[in-house]
């Protein structure tokens, strides 16, 4: 039993000398001159290490180190992965070949080429620090520093990274690419350049076969005079339609519009937007800005081509659709209603359904309010309503200055409103006073009536035709007379800021 235990025990102890690496075998060669230590291979000389063969013209092999020195013509072969070079350093203790010269490494459709590689044979790892490139169907690829785990099919890239092909330009500080799925995989700055667009981002990946992208955190993606923004965004360039959640943000510098929401859809082709979930609209004017709020909105960026020799130029402009509970505020104008248009063609917003819109101390409301927009679009000029007009002005807590009729007319300048316009069955109330004290009322009947405003105030109202009307004191004036039909007064729905846009509260 005694020895037993210590011929297994010694077992136990010897298996390391057994475990040795495999050497390196010379399996062939024309020539071999020298000693057990150094061999000197001349013609066809071949080495193999485990299942790895190696080829050159010429070698030195140092039998003691378990290592060899090839030149000319140098071929490793190890299982799919070919590696050609001109000169070769090999140790069978680290598994490790460094590679000098015009290097080609090749497994299935890429070939990596580059001038110093170092190839680890048993992790089946290729990488170089000194610029390399990489081909395959669809890309080239180069870096300063760059890695190949074959076995994974993964390529890691660092420092002036450029992947191109035939539709774009990839430029990134570093990369990972997938040679199996064809994926780029996103770890820092990155920008993808075409003809069309361009799409920046830190994080995210780009399927290089599909054309497809997904991309988080500040990302954009920019095409002209627009730049899109998201946090989570999918694109498909093949498409030219993209996925946009989470801070989305669409920006068109030319016109000083930007939108934004939580959830969008892009259309390149169509060349339309559509946004839900927090909807915001910024329009830049001249002296301030404009904020919109509704439950979705829709974006369309039409062309009209020229029409005849006479016109040389194409005209391109935008409409965007606002729907449900439609809310805006600007420092001299506001408004609410169901939905609303802007058409930049013909510089014109659209309220729709149910509209109110005030201007200082001015409520206006009418079936139908059109804002219009001067010079390109970058102030408001007009405020037009085509039925139904109704002007209120609040005088005290019980007390309001009305005016009615068809239609009317606003005008504005340098963000105050000037001047009413009422056309047709016009009608006025006014409040009367002398050293701001009300004294009298002022009741009258006329076709066409211009009332003219200053500090948003009626300073001044005139009478184009044929008035009727009457002036009451104003302890001989009924209450019951003093609202006129169809009078309301709608301050609770009335926007105070751009955050309270958000609020909800209907119309009318």
């Amino acid at each position: 039993m005694r020895k037993f235990l210590g011929f297994v025990l010694c077992s136990i102890f010897a298996l390391p000398l057994f475990a040795q690496k495999a050497k390196v075998e010379i399996k062939h060669t024309d020539i071999m001159k020298g000693d057990r230590e150094v061999r000197k291979l001349y013609g066809n000389v071949i080495f193999q290490h485990d299942n790895a063969f190696m080829y050159c013209d010429s070698a030195l092999s140092y039998a003691k180190d378990n290592r060899f020195e090839a030149y000319g013509k140098v071929r490793i072969v190890n299982k799919d992965v070919t590696v050609y070079g001109d000169t070769l350093y090999y140790s069978s203790s680290s598994n490790m070949a460094s590679l000098l010269g015009d290097i080609r490494m090749i497994h299935d459709k890429m070939t990596l080429t580059t001038h110093f590689l170092d190839y680890d044979l048993k992790r089946n790892l290729g990488f170089y620090q000194n610029g390399g490139r990489i081909v395959d169907e669809t890309n080239v690829l180069t870096s300063e520093i760059g890695q190949y785990f074959v076995n994974d099919k993964m390529l890691f890239f660092k420092n002036s990274v450029e992947l191109k092909n035939q539709s774009y330009v990839m430029v990134t500080d570093t990369l990972k690419y997938q040679t199996g799925t064809n994926i780029a995989y996103f770890v820092g700055p990155t920008t993808v350049t075409s003809s069309e667009n361009m799409i920046f981002t830190k994080n995210g990946w780009y399927n290089t076969k599909t054309d497809q992208a997904q991309v988080y955190n500040d990302s954009y993606l920019n095409s002209g005079s627009k730049f899109i923004y998201s946090d989570d965004m999918f694109y498909d360039r093949n498409k030219d339609e993209g996925t946009i959640r989470k801070n989305a943000k669409i920006q068109d510098t030319t016109q000083k519009l930007t939108l934004y929401s939580q959830y969008g859809f892009y259309q390149g082709k169509k060349k339309a937007v559509f946004m839900t979930d927090s909807v915001l609209v910024v329009k830049a004017f001249q002296q301030d800005s404009l904020y919109l709020h509704a439950d979705s909105l829709f974006f369309n960026q039409y062309t009209i081509a020229p029409r005849d020799s006479t016109e040389t130029d194409s005209v391109t402009y935008e409409i965007i659709k606002a729907y449900h509970n439609t809310r805006f505020f600007k420092d001299d104008l506001q408004g609410v209603c169901d939905s609303l248009v802007y058409n930049a063609l013909d510089s014109m917003i659209y309220l729709c359904v149910d509209p109110i819109v005030w201007s200082e101390e001015n409520q206006m409301t009418g079936f139908d309010i059109r804002l219009k927009l001067g010079e390109n679009n970058t102030r408001l000029d007009q405020v037009i309503i085509g039925a139904d007009a109704f002007v209120v002005a609040q005088c005290d807590d019980e007390k309001f200055n009305q005016m009615k009729g068809k239609s009317l007319i606003g005008y504005i300048e340098d963000n105050e409103l000037v001047r009413v316009d009422m056309f047709q069955n016009g009608e006025t109330l006014y409040y009367l006073k002398d050293d701001d004290e009300i004294v009298g009322v002022n009741r009258a009947v006329c076709s066409n009536i211009s009332a003219y405003l200053k500090n948003g105030k009626i300073d001044k109202i005139v009478f184009k035709n044929k008035p009727e009307g009457t002036f009451s004191p104003l302890d001989q004036f009924p209450k019951k007379m003093s609202l006129m039909d169809n009078f309301k007064w709608y301050d609770a729905v009335r926007p105070v800021n751009a955050t309270d846009v958000y609020r909800k509260c209907g119309s009318r």
